[in-house]
């Protein structure tokens, strides 16, 4: 990747994409692709091995490590038959779990069994543990499957939501693997919503877009309404709720809110990020999304943003009173009349997936796509305390360089999130 420093103009280099031989970067922080690359593992001192739930073997790696906003991403090789592509679910620190889908034959796709991988990142001493199957009343996400980590220990906890039609409530299903029970089982609990009427949580609307872990706390987050966190270290568990400030309580389609918003830890605190282009305002349109035809991009999606309009946002959580305090508002047309901003190839284009820097605080990482759907995708380092423009990159896309049609996807950003973790510490 070469960067552009929109203040001084110089260049720096990551690993070639893709390069299992190039040296990992030590960044202290990582944004993994969600995605997993499969396919033969050349030797690298990052591999480690175990076996899929039908005894097949199983070898993960990292395929490339790189300083963000750059991705990283993780490389696995299995003689198990793939139904469903393996996918990186949430990280904390050097432990990233991971999940994927084998076939079993004589059986309905539908009941083939998940299995979920604890990867150790460390460049040392790498591990690989094969967790036991999740129950059989297991009808959860993966997506809605977290890690967190105290020490030594983890903690593995899936987040289900459902309506008890007996009470017309809704309530939480958590299930739970730890370790250090030393059953080796999945543990099923049902707890209590964390209602809060005055908060946002009252009606049976709850969605996990995403979610993160911290000091041993996983945070389930529904990105239309706030966080719903757990101490699940605790012998007695319990639910909280934190709502997000300055957004509506949408009830509209839903679209992809994480292309929007986004909530991480900075140095020990809790950030909040909005990109309010009016979309999930009462005011605003449900329709994000235009199919149009013209001669460069035949048949490609645009987005219909509210660019003149668009302001991002930045919240902080202040504790102990759990009262979220803005930090910084930065309008797009400010963000583009800069100088350095009319003097790079950017595109004057609302900016998506709002990445928290993890080491500094007020940088933020944006997405900027052109209006095509093969158009090459930007990634933009913007300070939002003084209001400036960083930096900024072609993105690489780690996975594909070509789809079906044998187009170039090198630079092209297909709307997958990304997972950061405090890799190094």
């Amino acid at each position: 990747m070469v960067i552009h420093a929109a203040a001084a103009g110089d260049l720096s280099h990551d690993p070639p994409r893709g390069d299992p031989s190039s040296p990992p970067a030590r960044a202290g922080w990582a944004l993994f692709d969600t995605r997993v690359a499969t396919g033969h593992l050349a030797g690298t001192s990052t591999a480690a091995a175990a076996k899929t739930r039908n005894g097949r073997d199983v070898r993960v790696s990292l395929r490339r490590v790189a300083t963000p906003p750059a991705c990283s991403c993780v490389q696995l090789s299995t003689d198990d038959k793939l139904s469903k592509d393996p996918s990186v679910v949430a990280a904390d620190g050097d432990l990233l779990l991971l999940h994927m889908v084998v076939a079993v034959k004589g059986i309905f796709t539908k009941k083939f069994p998940h299995n979920f991988f604890v990867y150790k990142a460390d460049l040392e001493s790498p591990t690989l543990l094969s967790l036991p199957p999740p129950p059989s009343d297991w009808k959860a996400q993966p997506g809605a499957t977290g890690i967190a980590r105290k020490g030594s220990e983890f903690v593995v906890a899936n987040l289900r939501t459902r309506a008890d039609v007996v009470v017309e409530v809704e309530v939480a299903v958590v299930w739970l693997y730890r370790p250090s029970s030393g059953t080796d089982q999945w543990e099923t609990k049902q707890l209590a919503m964390p209602y809060a009427p005055r908060e946002g949580i009252v009606e049976v609307f709850w969605h996990t877009d995403t979610l993160f872990s911290s000091r041993g706390f996983i945070c389930w987050v529904d990105f239309h309404r706030g966080i719903i966190y757990c101490d699940v270290f605790s012998p007695d568990l319990e639910l909280g709720f934190v709502r997000f400030p300055g957004i509506e309580m949408w009830r509209g389609d839903r679209g992809s809110p994480n292309m929007n918003r986004a909530v991480s830890i900075c140095r020990g605190h809790l950030k909040f990020v909005d990109i309010d282009d009016g979309r999930f305002r009462s005011s605003g349109s449900d329709d994000d999304v235009d199919f149009i035809s013209d001669s460069d991009d035949e048949g490609c999606f645009c987005r219909d943003d509210n660019y003149d309009g668009c302001t991002i946002r930045t919240w902080t959580l202040r504790l102990p009173e759990f009262e979220w305090e803005e930090e910084a508002v930065l309008r797009l047309t400010d963000l583009s009349s800069l100088p350095s901003y009319q003097d790079s190839p950017l595109p004057r284009a609302v900016p998506i997936l709002p990445i928290v820097d993890m080491e500094e605080d007020s940088i933020l990482h944006f997405i900027v796509n052109g209006p095509g759907f093969y158009d090459k995708a930007w990634m933009v380092t913007v300070d939002m305390k003084n209001k400036s423009l960083v930096q900024y990159a072609l993105y690489e896309n780690p996975i594909e360089t070509k789809d079906c049609s044998n187009y170039d996807l090198s630079n092209v950003f297909l709307e997958i999130p990304f997972v950061s973790t405090l890799l190094f510490r």
